[in-house]
């Protein structure tokens, strides 16, 4: 369900309860209205009703001036009958528009096209990846006293483990952006290892830990965690954790596994080129 049909739908609970409440009101309400007379320096209120005279029906006016009381129950008698009279002309337009509205939800459009669209779909995914791929993002400044493994594509990272990573995504022709800035509420800027971009426009951050032997790098990586969840990642949904063994190593079968397990599913058999790959990862440093 998407926000508008929960909207229509809070709504039309909103103003039947609402209606509920107006109907018992009125069921116990003074009969008559209330008719109000500007004066000088003052306002005169007069109870208006009909009375019954035999089978003659009379109105009458009673001054209320001094009943407050009764003012105020034919006030909220009259607020009443008019919010009960709104909402009869509402209800319906709501409950109609409720049958007809259908949410526009273009994943669902792509998936109930015919069986013969399905490789011109795949390319048009194809299509839609490349471009976001090799669209210009903000990444992680350049440090050359960082930046010193180079990968098969070309790209400099910052250590043995991310170089076998990268290398892996990139053999695997999964599209991936380095070092691509994540921000936090707050504008706290982080840059994750890896983010994988999907088809359905959706991404992955895979985030390599390396140096857990190490008290301070283990506590920047506990904030980082606290940032990542407080914004929305979760691990085993849009976030993948790995690290390095106690002997300093990162184990292909583990990259493997992941990627077959927790990503390829997800880009539904679209392949990019990898001259795409390589452009998207060689995306100038913004500042």
């Amino acid at each position: 369900m998407d926000h508008v049909t929960a909207s229509l739908d809070m709504e039309i609970m909103r103003e039947k309860k609402l209606s509920a409440i107006c109907e018992e009101y009125l069921a116990c309400a003074p009969k008559g209205f209330l008719m109000v007379r500007k004066r000088a320096r003052s306002f005169t209120y007069y109870w208006v009703f009909e009375e019954k005279q035999g089978k003659i029906a009379k109105q009458k006016q009673i001054n209320i001036t001094n009943k407050p009381e009764l003012i105020l129950k034919l006030t909220e008698k009259k607020i009443k009958s008019r919010t009960l009279k709104t909402i009869g002309k509402n209800l319906p337009s709501l409950e109609q528009a409720r049958t007809a509205y259908t949410s526009v939800n273009p994943d669902k459009i792509v998936k109930e096209c015919a069986p013969k669209y399905q490789h011109a779909l795949s390319l048009r995914k194809q299509h839609q990846l490349e471009e976001r791929l090799t669209t210009p993002y903000k990444k992680c400044p350049y440090d050359p006293e960082s930046h010193v493994h180079e990968t098969d594509y070309g790209e400099l990272v910052r250590s043995k483990s991310e170089q076998l990573l990268a290398n892996t995504l990139f053999s695997f022709g999964i599209p991936f952006h380095y070092e691509e800035a994540f921000t936090c509420a707050g504008n706290i800027i982080l840059y994750p290892d890896f983010r994988i971009l999907l088809p359905n426009g959706e991404w992955k951050i895979w985030e390599h830990w390396g140096l857990l032997s190490k008290k301070s790098y283990c506590d920047d990586c506990a904030r980082k965690l606290n940032l990542f969840q407080q914004n929305g990642l979760t691990i085993g949904s849009n976030l993948i954790l790995t690290m390095d063994d106690n002997r300093g190593d990162f184990s292909s079968r583990i990259i493997n596994q992941t990627i077959v397990d927790q990503i390829l599913p997800l880009l539904q058999e679209v392949k990019v080129d990898r001259n795409k790959i390589i452009a998207g990862v060689r995306q100038p440093y913004l500042k």
